[in-house]
């Protein structure tokens, strides 16, 4: 499984112009005995893919340099037996990359001048991405989920950087704590956190050292998601986490108790308790303003008034719902939108375009289904002014 962030938001959005992007979403199943057909749906995919590429005069010869990396996934095993719930791939002439999410996208393959990534905005933590860290004294373990799904984290090279750095200033009774590699189950040591509900003055120091380094490294590995962060653990140990925690969203509430035997899921379910309201109320709020605002100049519910408002950044709240596609031509210097019946060579997806706009110029962008939207339509805006 891959972290997705909005630096990785921003890479996509920055091979505009660099060549025709490939952008492909399907849905996935985990385990071997689904590997052959998640294969074969990307193998399906990539040959749309071909023929859209072939309606821009790409020389075969070179469409075949690009699709080289894609064609070497589809007989891959064991890479399609270790997949999450959906599959996102990126590839254009200069670039390529993928990621295993936790959400069921529908099936999409487009060819166009930029990567097309209003799907991923599901993720980011306008909607709903959020990520639980259970402590105890045998085990750390890390779970990203969504309202619907939850996986687990390697915190195996974490560990591993920690004793490097600190083991030989630790006694050997102390490097008795474990983290396990979900996707191996391998077990490694770490540090070890103290018995019962009393920290002496030595074990807090040990703690607050352990803390204080996992606490930055989970800030590097979880890169600027801007998701909240549950802690699952008992009273003592989630105290002296909050002493330290950097995180602008660690949340004041905790799963309460030892969860070394919480199952991915019972975690999950807890944790979606304590976090849903913070997502909810910040998309309730747009909507909110939204529907204030209407009539006064300061909304939009048309692709031709959203796009170049986008583009000057305008554009404080987007909704859009995901699987929609609005196919046409915008151009910057006239601010014209010239709308198409369909996707034709040179056109794209004025809600994709808008969406990225959108977020470069910091905007929030909320991809709901139709009932959640705050008018009808695939798309509306709220502007800044």
């Amino acid at each position: 499984m891959e972290l997705l962030s909005r630096d990785d938001i921003n890479q996509l959005v920055n091979q505009r112009g660099k060549g025709h992007c490939l952008s492909i979403y399907m849905p996935t199943q985990k385990g071997r005995e689904k590997a052959k057909e998640n294969s074969i749906r990307f193998k399906n995919l990539l040959n749309r893919a071909e023929k859209q590429f072939e309606t821009t005069g790409q020389n075969s010869q070179e469409l075949k340099r690009i699709m080289e990396p894609a064609k070497k996934l589809i007989d891959d095993s064991y890479f399609w037996a270790n997949q999450s719930t959906g599959f996102a791939y990126f590839l254009s002439p200069v670039y390529s990359t993928y990621y295993r999410l936790p959400v069921e996208f529908e099936e999409l393959a487009v060819v166009r001048s930029s990567f097309h990534i209003k799907p991923l905005f599901s993720l980011l933590a306008s909607d709903g991405q959020f990520y639980v860290l259970a402590l105890s004294q045998k085990d750390a373990r890390l779970f990203r989920g969504t309202s619907v799904q939850v996986e687990e984290i390697d915190l195996s090279e974490i560990i591993e950087k920690f004793e490097d750095r600190f083991a030989g200033e630790l006694p050997e009774q102390y490097l008795q704590f474990h983290t396990r590699a979900p996707t191996t189950g391998d077990v490694r040591s770490a540090i070890y956190f103290g018995h019962g509900g009393e920290i002496d003055s030595v074990q807090k120091e040990r703690l607050l050292k352990y803390f204080r380094f996992i606490d930055r490294e989970l800030q590097d590995k979880l890169n600027q998601t801007a998701a909240p962060l549950v802690l699952a653990c008992v009273d003592h140990l989630a105290s002296v986490y909050k002493e330290i925690s950097k995180f602008s969203l660690l949340f004041d509430k905790t799963i309460k108790g030892n969860p070394e035997q919480a199952s991915a899921q019972d975690l999950h379910a807890q944790a979606w308790e304590i976090v849903k309201h913070y997502f909810d109320q910040k998309r309730l709020e747009a909507k909110a303003r939204y529907q204030e605002l209407a009539g006064t100049g300061k909304t939009a519910n048309t692709i031709s008034e959203i796009v170049p408002a986008s583009f000057h950044g305008r554009i404080s709240d987007l909704f859009v719902v995901p699987g929609f596609q609005q196919w046409g031509l915008y151009d910057p210097e006239s601010e014209t939108v010239k709308i198409s019946e369909g996707p034709i060579s040179g056109n794209e997806d004025l809600i994709d375009l808008a969406v990225a706009e959108t977020f470069l110029n910091n905007g929030n962008v909320y991809a709901v289904n139709k009932e959640q939207m705050p008018d009808q339509g695939p798309v509306c805006a709220v502007y800044r002014w």
